[in-house]
C-alpha cells in the first residue's frame, strides 16, 4: 500500500527522483524472488533503484555507476542474515547530472527507517542504529554476522587522486540497520 500511494503522490506533483536515464524498467517489479530491487530513505530524499553485483576478477566489488548495488553473495531482506549495498558517493565527470545514489548517505541519522522493497512484492523496514568508518581493507562488514541486518557502503573521508581524477576516498562509510 504504501508504495502504490507514494508512487501516485510523486506522478500527481510532477516529481521525478529516479536517475535522468533510468528506464521504466528500473522502477519495482514484482517476481517470486525477495531480490532487494529499490531502496526508500525518506530523511536523506533518497529513492533508487537496486541491481544485483558481484566481484570482479580481481574479487573487488563491483559498484554500479548510478544505482545502489546489492552484492549478491550476500542475503536478500527477511532471510536472518547481512544484505549488503553499496553505491557511490560523488558523481561522475561524464554525467554531472546523475546524482550519485549514496551522495547524502553521510546525512542519514541514527533512528533513520529505511525501506528495501524485493522483487516478489514485499515491503521490509529497517532503522538505522550504527554508522561509522572504516578503512577499505575492513571487509568483515560485508559477511555473514549471524542477523538479520542490512548493510549500507560508501566511501567518505580524504580524496585519492591519480592522474588528476579522484579514483578512491581513504575510507568507507558503513550504515548498519536492524529490521523494525
Amino acid at each position: 500500500m504504501f508504495r502504490r500511494i507514494f508512487w501516485l503522490v510523486l506522478v500527481s506533483v510532477g516529481v521525478l527522483l529516479v536517475p535522468v536515464s533510468a528506464r521504466a524498467a528500473d522502477t519495482p517489479q514484482q517476481s517470486a524472488s525477495p531480490v532487494p530491487n529499490w531502496i526508500y530513505v525518506e530523511s536523506i530524499q533518497m529513492s533508487q533503484p537496486i541491481v544485483s553485483v558481484g566481484l570482479d576478477a580481481n574479487k573487488v566489488p563491483i559498484v554500479p555507476d548510478h544505482e545502489v548495488g546489492w552484492y549478491n553473495r550476500s542475503a536478500m531482506p527477511a532471510t536472518g542474515e547481512n544484505v549488503v549495498l553499496w553505491g557511490h558517493v560523488l558523481r561522475f565527470q561524464a554525467h554531472p547530472e546523475i546524482p550519485a545514489p549514496f551522495e547524502r548517505m553521510k546525512e542519514v541519522e541514527i533512528g533513520a527507517p529505511i525501506h528495501i522493497f524485493a522483487a516478489d512484492g514485499s515491503e521490509h523496514l529497517y532503522v538505522v542504529e550504527e554508522k561509522f568508518w572504516v578503512e577499505p581493507h575492513q571487509v568483515e562488514y560485508i559477511l555473514p554476522v549471524g542477523e538479520e541486518r542490512l548493510t549500507l557502503v560508501s566511501c567518505i573521508g580524504e580524496y585519492i587522486i591519480e592522474n588528476g581524477s579522484v579514483e578512491d576516498m581513504s575510507h568507507r562509510l558503513i550504515v548498519i540497520a536492524r529490521p523494525r
